[in-house]
């Protein structure tokens, strides 16, 4: 059995482990410790660490327990493959592609290339169930100018009910309160409401879906977090609902369509991150997926040609038991990018609103062998762990599978935070711009100020946390296209407060102003952030 040893001098064996210690706390691995005896060059490989306890990893000639996967990478991080393998305290699941789905088996067997994927059969949409008709909209919901309602009229991502709820709070607080009231849809919709205002996209139709409309009705939430539905009635000067003042999306402009350019008359807003997971139901025995694993399932059905030496992806296997969106979905798109699947090719059925795909997916049968797969965003998944498990996503040349979290039973979105996890997009809010370069409309520009300005004011910041969202001052990374390469986040930081209200704890210094904080490090809600890369 392998053996610990404290260390009380050394020297130069005390920098390493010093430096070693600095890295790991670096790559967010708290809580990890040290193997080592006597002779600071233990190790030149993961396997000469076998004979210790607790799967230790070979960083610097040191064997270090709690953390992995092994082989990890422990210096500086330049390339995409840095970040997906870096050494990491959180949890892992390896998928192995060989045992599972005959895909690159050491041994030469099974197919070393993926087959092409194939385009679904059509009509795979499933049915929605609409709430019952309401009431036509109050006009009593917000203060009034002139007699006018002072609304924000939003249209697009249906996963953005959480991220609504969290803000109606701050709008009804500003000195001409707003209130804001969505109709969802999808998120490449919610672009070219705004790109296209008036045209193919009817924005806030109020008519249900068997009278032609799109059978989603709006919706506000109250001071108090409570949610109404609504019919809005047109006017003479709209007379197929209301233009929205901002498109909600959780994708770029261009990822719907190319000619979209943000920038003249259109302004892209970034809001918080938002991560999407494959879940399962909670009983199954499935632990880990990895992309291409699930571009067998997606983009095949989850059968290989025959005679190509694969294996099915069981148990998903069923297209019907897919609990999917559209093509215009954030969901489906931004998944597309990791499995490498066309978002139009996916198979399964579209549940229509992300609302109606929770609900199908939380009623599907619970079992080990349960053949129920769907594409969730993380804030109605969190709400739903206790039915639902999230498998550990394995992408392309990862050496394992990570959660978004540190834990199956965390909240940190540490890995989404660090770069090992892939599979999510910016909150994006789309807004007209008048030819000044501003925005058009008061009441976007009060929201769009509200999520997008450097530090967000704290009671806003804790519900949007709460909503189990990602505010970008608490990423260590960001990226500037669709599921593409990270790179370290410049700007404002907020980890050390995301910590706190997330986990309870953090080893940040409390402060009140900036002069308790060490150096120049900025005292931010409460606590002394890293220095801002700016």
């Amino acid at each position: 059995m392998g053996r610990m040893q404290r260390v009380t001098e050394g020297g130069s064996f005390l920098a390493t482990i010093a430096w070693l210690a600095a890295a790991l706390v670096s790559a967010g691995s708290a809580g990890c410790s040290l193997v080592v005896d006597s002779n600071a060059n233990q190790c030149s490989s993961d396997t000469d660490c076998a004979s210790f306890d607790g799967r230790p990893v070979c960083l610097s000639g040191i064997c270090v327990t709690g953390v992995g996967p092994p082989g990890c990478f422990s210096g500086t991080k330049s390339t995409q493959m840095d970040y997906l393998n870096a050494c990491t305290s959180s949890s892992y699941e390896s998928y192995s592609n060989c045992d599972n789905i005959g895909y690159r088996c050491s041994n030469g067997m099974g197919s070393a290339k993926m087959p092409d994927t194939v385009a679904p059969m059509t009509g795979m949409v499933g049915s929605m169930v609409v709430p019952p008709d309401p009431s036509n909209l109050r006009t009593d919901l917000a203060p009034t100018d002139n007699g006018t309602p002072q609304m924000v009229w939003m249209y697009g991502s249906s996963d953005f009910g959480p991220l609504l709820k969290a803000v109606q709070p701050a709008l009804s607080a500003l000195a001409k309160p707003y209130r804001a009231v969505f109709q969802g849809s999808s998120s490449c919709n919610g672009v070219t409401s705004v790109f296209v205002p008036g045209g193919s996209v009817k924005m806030l139709d109020p008519k249900p879906a068997a009278s032609g409309g799109n059978g989603n009705w709006a919706y506000y939430f109250d001071d108090q977090g409570r949610q109404t539905f609504c019919r809005i009635e047109p006017t003479t000067t709209t007379p197929e609902g209301r233009i929205p003042d901002i498109g909600v999306s959780n994708l770029y402009a261009k990822t719907c369509n190319t000619t979209y350019e943000p920038g003249t008359t259109v302004g892209d807003y970034l809001g918080p991150v938002v991560p999407f997971v494959l879940a399962v139901k909670k009983g199954s025995a499935q632990q880990a997926i990895s992309a291409e694993a699930a571009r067998l399932v997606f983009g095949n059905g989850g059968r290989p040609p025959a005679g190509i030496g694969m294996k099915d992806a069981t148990p998903w296997t069923d297209y019907r038991n897919y609990y999917i969106r559209n093509s215009g979905a954030g969901s489906t798109v931004l998944t597309s990018y990791v499995i490498d699947v066309p978002k139009d090719k996916f198979w399964g059925i579209d549940r229509v609103t992300t609302d109606n795909l929770r609900d199908g997916l939380l009623a599907a049968p619970d079992s080990s062998t349960s053949a129920a797969i769907g594409i969730l965003s993380i804030d109605f998944y969190d709400q739903n762990r206790g039915n639902l498990k999230a498998l550990y996503l394995q992408s392309k040349d990862q050496k394992a599978g990570f959660l978004p979290d540190s834990q199956p039973t965390t909240f940190d979105k540490r890995n989404v935070r660090d770069g090992h996890y892939t599979l999510w997009g910016y909150v994006h809010l789309f807004a007209a711009l008048d030819s000044n370069g501003g925005l058009m409309s008061p009441a976007a520009k009060a929201l769009v100020l509200l999520l997008t300005v450097p530090q967000i004011e704290q009671k806003l910041l804790d519900k949007i946390i709460d909503a189990s969202l990602t505010p970008q001052c608490a990423m260590q990374v960001s990226r500037t296209t669709e599921v593409g390469p990270f790179s370290i986040r410049q700007g404002t930081q907020c980890g050390c407060y995301f910590d706190a209200r997330k986990t309870g704890r953090t080893d940040c210094q409390m402060c009140t102003t900036a002069e308790d904080c060490p150096g120049k490090h900025p005292c931010r809600y409460g606590y002394c952030e890293q220095n801002d890369n700016l």
